[in-house]
């Protein structure tokens, strides 16, 4: 009976130290890294915020490339989410379990998920990242918190050691793939900054599909330098347009001719005007204008990389084109972009 004493004692106590170092242990968890991206906030959060980015760089689409993905809502809009059922069975080292995430928070800065598994074993917590500039380039932190149930206390040590090199991988591979990117644009198209002044012109304006912009180009342009040479009226440069307005499959286009001075009145529709004058960006196309929307596109993108702010609408200044050049490969026109 003595000795059956003793054991439980010594049972008790062994049970109540147990408590004691599990009291003594941090109830939460949380695991943080970071990596410095040679690219914009914009871009970065494009990458960040938007599920359908994240097959790109995600450490578990490399850990297990056939797990099945649903994903729910309009994506990077708060409230969207991705769901996920991992391939392998859960003693493979690679297995990603079954969980999901939604976005619950979205800045400029941050964009924060309320993150779940069903498998291998139940638990919530919250992910995020936070964009810092440095300079022309972002600093992005991960991270990752949660509470620990009081048994569950002395794994949140090796959490880190675990899932830490996870978003290592990942946040490496996020650099890469953002980094080759914003590249693959620049070397694609070039883009300037420049700055533009003020010119006078003459104008016709017209709304029009997009299929008939073109033609429509070509009336108007045409009535314009008939009126200039009608009135003596001496033509500065290359003929433009502006694009004032989208209103679903049509445009309101404004055709204009730059002029040394535009005070004669003007006839048909005929209007005299300025156009803007300060910073913006340029690129050329050269061809048809059935490619150009790419060179459009182009700015957008440098836009996005840069974090510049567009202003205004767009125009085409036409160095070489159908009024002066029947060969449509040998097409010159510059593309212009009003910024900050």
């Amino acid at each position: 009976m003595k000795v059956l004493k003793i054991i439980i004692g010594i049972t008790v106590l062994v049970i109540a130290l147990s408590f004691g170092y599990l009291a003594m242990l941090p109830s939460t968890y949380s695991i943080e890294r970071s990596v410095t991206i040679e690219a914009p906030k914009a871009l970065i959060m494009e990458h960040l915020a938007n599920f359908s980015e994240w097959e790109n760089w995600s450490p578990w689409k490399a850990k297990d490339p056939k797990a099945k993905y649903t994903y729910e809502g309009e994506d990077g809009v708060l409230g969207s989410k991705m769901s996920w059922i991992t391939s392998f069975p859960a003693d493979n080292k690679n297995q990603i379990g079954e969980g999901g995430m939604i976005l619950t928070e979205l800045t400029k800065s941050t964009a924060t998920f309320e993150l779940w598994f069903l498998k291998p074993r139940e638990m919530t917590s919250k992910n995020g990242f936070e964009l810092t500039t440095d300079g022309n380039k972002t600093i992005v932190g991960w991270h990752d918190s949660g509470e620990l149930s009081f048994f569950a206390r002395p794994a949140g040590k090796a959490k880190d050691e675990r899932v830490g090199p996870d978003f290592e991988n990942g946040l490496a591979a996020l650099k890469t793939h953002i980094e080759k990117h914003a590249e693959s644009i620049e070397i694609e198209y070039v883009i300037e900054e420049v700055n533009v002044e003020s010119v006078y012109y003459y104008s016709l304006t017209d709304t029009v599909s997009r299929e008939e912009i073109t033609s429509a180009t070509k009336t108007m342009l045409t009535g314009l330098m008939e009126f200039a040479a009608n009135n003596t009226i001496e033509v500065s440069g290359a003929p433009f347009t502006m694009y004032n307005s989208w209103a679903g499959k049509t445009t309101k286009i404004e055709c204009g001719i730059p002029v040394t001075d535009n005070t004669i009145e003007g006839k048909e529709g005929i209007t005299a005007g300025s156009y803007y004058a300060g910073n913006a960006l340029k690129t050329t196309h050269l061809g048809g204008y059935k490619t150009s929307e790419k060179s459009h596109s182009s700015i957008g993108d440098y836009v996005e990389i840069h974090g510049k702010m567009i202003i205004g609408n767009p125009w085409e200044v036409y160095i070489a084109g159908p009024m002066n050049e029947p060969d449509t490969s040998k097409w010159i026109t510059e593309i212009y972009y009003p910024i900050q």
